[in-house]
């Protein structure tokens, strides 16, 4: 978990199990990767054709259980993306069929 140590107080996005965007500064982890955010957004991207409008909703200090999260990483500041162009599609399942 060290890797995480040179993220501490910058700005990253987390991928949940659940497939939600988080945003934030990484103020605390420990060695089960359950980490602290503040000033945290969880970005929903809407489907194009669902008609409506990406949402950045505030949660402002987020605590994240590790076996909850997927993927974390660091924000290039330099590279700005304006969420109101990017569209999803629905995640197709993860089982087998029969």
């Amino acid at each position: 978990m060290s890797s995480l140590k040179e993220f501490l107080e910058k700005k990253v996005r987390v991928i949940s199990t659940d497939a939600r965007l988080f945003e934030g500064i990484l103020q605390g982890y420990d060695n089960s990767t359950n980490v602290i955010i503040s000033n945290c957004i969880e970005l929903v991207i809407y489907e194009e054709d669902e008609g409506e409008e990406n949402q950045q909703i505030p949660l402002g200090l987020y605590v994240m259980r590790g076996g909850n999260i997927v993927c974390i990483g660091e924000v290039d500041e330099s590279e700005a993306i304006d969420w109101s162009t990017i569209h999803g599609s629905e995640l197709k399942g993860t089982k087998n069929p029969l």
